[in-house]
This record gives C-alpha cells, structure tokens and sequence, in this order.
C-alpha cells in the first residue's frame, strides 16, 4: 500500500473516530443535564424556594394542583438547600429521541437529622440526544416510601 494511501485511511479513520466520539458525548450529556435539572430543583425545594422551582417547571406553574404539591413541597422542605444524591434512577437515561418518564431519587437534606428523602420526577426529553435535544422537568412528585415506585 502506498504511503499517501495510507496516510489518508489513516486521517479518515481518525476524523470518523472524531465525529463519532462527539455525537456520542452530546448524547451521554444529556444523561448528566438531567441529574443537573434534578439536583436544582431539589436544592430549591430544600431553600424553600417555591418560585424558583416553578420557573423550572412552566408546565407545572400553569397547573394549580402541581403548582399547590410543588409550594406546599418548598414549605415543607425549607430549611439548609444542601442536597445530596443517594441514589438515582431515571427512566429516560440513554434516550436517543424523544422520551417522557419518571425518575426516582434519593437524596439526603442538610438537616440535623440528616433524613433521607425519595421523590418522582416526572422528564420528558425531546429531540434527538445526539444532536443536543432538551431536557425538561414537568413535576416533582411528593416524597414517597423508600421501597415504593415511581410507576403506579
């Protein structure tokens, strides 16, 4: 095999390699702006940070029963904002379109007793992940038993 033949397999095998790799970190970033959406939204509801919360969720601002759960949640909930996840479960990971579903997470609160919480979310992402399609939180759901579900 000639040398310019070689050099060029090689740089189209490198530039694939390239593109490959990109459309496979914008669809595993997906994955991690959910987690990020999430954590947001639980250190608002631990601030007791209502408003806040449902600027995240503008679907659930227009409706009163999920915008009555989500304050009635941040009055619950305010005390120190410090959140940190326990456990996390989301239906919709590694979604390569368009994909609604819930999410389960446990997280642990900055309080003095230091409790552990399990809630839903509800996710909904659109689009193509490979091309950078969004992320949206709809609802945050009440805290549930530790061993419960999320579905049903």
């Amino acid at each position: 095999m000639p040398v310019a033949l070689r050099i060029a397999v090689i740089a189209v095998l490198a530039a694939l390699f390239l593109v490959i790799s990109f459309f496979l970190a914008r669809w595993l970033t997906a994955d991690n702006r959910e987690r990020s959406y999430v954590t947001d939204l639980l250190t608002y509801q631990a601030e007791g940070d209502s408003r806040a919360m449902l600027a995240m969720m503008p679907s659930c601002a227009a409706e009163p029963a999920c915008r009555r759960t989500t304050v009635g949640l941040a009055r619950r909930f305010d005390g120190g904002g410090k959140v940190n996840i326990v456990r996390y479960d989301s239906s919709t990971a590694r979604a390569l379109g368009s994909e609604k579903g819930p999410t389960r997470v446990a997280w642990q609160d900055g309080g003095p007793t230091s409790r552990v919480w399990v809630q839903c979310f509800e996710v909904t992402r659109s689009g193509v992940a490979f091309l950078g399609g969004s992320v949206r939180i709809d609802r945050i759901g009440v805290p549930i038993d530790g061993e419960a579900s999320c579905r049903g």
